[in-house]
């Protein structure tokens, strides 16, 4: 039984470690952009992408300001994704499943601006997080069984010392 939780937690927690593979990506696109590279990661929030090229076709009419605005709602972004991996990681199914269901809206982003690698990217990231969800589902299964069953070995073995 010990073995089957460590591989459905390891199995676990490399879904859950997905929102910090997106955030961290998502910083270093941000930086890049703003940078003025012309190349993101494939595995980032197309949102912030989006706020990214809007702030730089202003920029040239407003200076920095659109900029640094834009990089205010990045930062946010980007730490709501940092936020879920925490609280995934902490084994609340909740925070796991709405976190996938916001980076699903942001691949809905790409998907209406026609970007297709990074609506791909969206769907083979979230393929990649599904059997994590599950296994945190089959995990918390397990371990109330466990509990369970260790409960009713220590009522039998303190109604066996008892009769004694």
């Amino acid at each position: 039984m010990h073995e089957i939780h460590s591989e459905l937690m390891q199995k676990y927690k490399s879904g859950a470690n997905w929102f910090y593979w997106i955030a961290g990506l998502t910083l270093v696109t941000t930086i890049m952009t703003v940078s003025g590279a012309d190349w993101r990661f494939l595995i980032s929030l197309g949102t912030t992408q989006v706020i990214d090229g809007i702030a730089a076709a202003m920029s040239a009419d407003l200076g920095s300001t659109p900029t640094i605005i834009a990089l205010v709602f990045d930062a946010f972004l980007i730490g709501i994704f940092i936020f879920f991996g925490v609280l995934a990681n902490k084994r609340l199914l909740w925070a796991y499943i709405l976190g996938m269901v916001v980076f699903f809206l942001d691949g809905m982003v790409a998907l209406l601006i026609q970007d297709w690698i990074g609506v791909i990217a969206h769907v083979v990231v979230l393929i990649f997080m599904v059997p994590g969800f599950l296994a945190g589902r089959q995990l918390l299964e397990l371990e109330q069984a466990m509990a369970a069953q260790a409960q009713a070995q220590a009522e039998a073995h303190a109604a066996a010392t008892s009769s004694v």
